[in-house]
């Protein structure tokens, strides 16, 4: 059976509750007409997919091309305009989609090898960041990542970035990538156990390639406090009751695992499991430019193909709020107030409709804010 049609009425209702997005890749959020524009004004090779996606919407035939056009991306960014264009216009997208708070994910060295200068992003970065709380309201923070299969001396680079630019928003650190090659490498355990030394939070792309030894990996190697996906942690029972003794969510986005056949569909994802057995999730969107979703779509299929009650979207909505990575002091405690607001908004949010589907029905996922 094909993805059901989208509901307008069922879009808006999910537009209105108030979400946080936070396994957002920034260049996988780009707008396909931005993408153009700056690919014509540097003459760059991926221009040919870029005007056939912004005209059909993108479609890679296997992983090999969709990894070679996101590579192509680095290069159009690298000036601090770009970089707060480009923030600007992805948290914009973002508060449309009803997003409160969001963390954008970047991987500032392949940026650099590119042309970029540290400095000039991240001052980009920030101005867009704070132009668009301004014009819209929405919170953001970044997480540095750096990609598994490269050397421990760009994840040494890739730490070094995160703890000077903390100063700018910088909150965490990842390691992204095709697990499947080296899954939980412990080479770059002392990386991560800086970064934690130097106040920064830690997350890991796990339970993917690798399966759910990765997860484990990222555990007990990275000290990783949320798992990037984690979608095949069902083949560990013995890791999901430790996942859901010690609360660490998984960041669920389910159109990507869909396109990169880490799942076979969204109506066979095993979020609803999950959330049956305590674990926590929140809901994002991964790169929804590259994927043709967004995150109200990540909501809205959930509960069409995954039978997801609008309840139990409300309140993984809501305990979204409890997760993000926020710094220490004044800054992040203002954050953490604002937060509370808007999970407060979250809780009482009232679809306005019965559920579009039958639902099979769930247990209530843990309130936000329960032990």
């Amino acid at each position: 059976m094909g993805v059901p049609t989208s509901d307008p009425a069922l879009r808006e209702a999910l537009r209105r509750l108030p979400k946080t997005e936070l396994h957002l890749h920034a260049l996988g959020a780009l707008r396909p007409a931005t993408v153009v524009e700056l690919a014509r004004a540097k003459g760059a090779r991926i221009l040919p997919v870029a005007e056939r996606g912004l005209a059909e919407g993108y479609r890679f035939p296997d992983l090999s091309r969709f990894v070679a056009f996101f590579i192509g991306l680095f290069e159009l960014v690298t000036t601090r305009e770009e970089f707060a264009r480009i923030t600007f216009e992805i948290l914009e997208d973002a508060a449309q989609q009803g997003v409160r708070y969001a963390e954008l994910r970047w991987t500032p060295v392949s940026h650099i090898v590119r042309g970029a200068d540290e400095q000039a992003m991240f001052e980009g970065i920030e101005a867009g960041r704070a132009a668009a709380e301004q014009a819209h309201g929405i919170l953001s923070r970044s997480i540095v990542d750096f990609p598994r299969s490269l050397s421990l001396a760009t994840a040494t680079q890739a730490l070094g970035i995160a703890v000077r630019q903390r100063v700018r928003g910088v909150t965490a650190l990842d390691i992204s990538g095709d697990e499947r090659a080296v899954a939980a490498d412990p080479r770059f355990a002392p990386i991560f156990a800086e970064a934690l030394r130097n106040g920064l939070h830690a997350t890991a792309h796990a339970g993917e390639g690798a399966g759910a030894t990765s997860i484990r990996g990222a555990l007990d190697l990275y000290g990783a406090e949320r798992i990037g996906h984690g979608t095949r942690l069902y083949e560990d029972d013995e890791l999901m009751a430790r996942l859901v003794h010690e609360q660490v969510p998984l960041e669920v986005c389910p159109t990507s695992n869909e396109a990169l056949h880490v799942v076979r569909s969204v109506a066979d994802h095993p979020v609803h499991d999950y959330i049956a057995r305590g674990v926590a999730c929140v809901i994002s969107s991964d790169d929804p430019s590259l994927f043709g979703t967004d995150l109200v779509r990540e909501y809205e299929r959930l509960h069409l193909e995954a039978r997801l009650p609008l309840a139990t979207l409300r309140t993984l909505a809501a305990a979204g709020f409890d997760h993000p990575f926020l710094e220490d002091g004044p800054t992040g405690r203002e954050a953490r107030a604002r937060l509370k607001a808007f999970q407060a908004e979250a809780l009482a949010w009232d679809p306005g409709m019965a559920d579009r589907v039958p639902v099979e029905a769930l247990p209530t996922p843990s309130q936000p804010g329960d032990a």
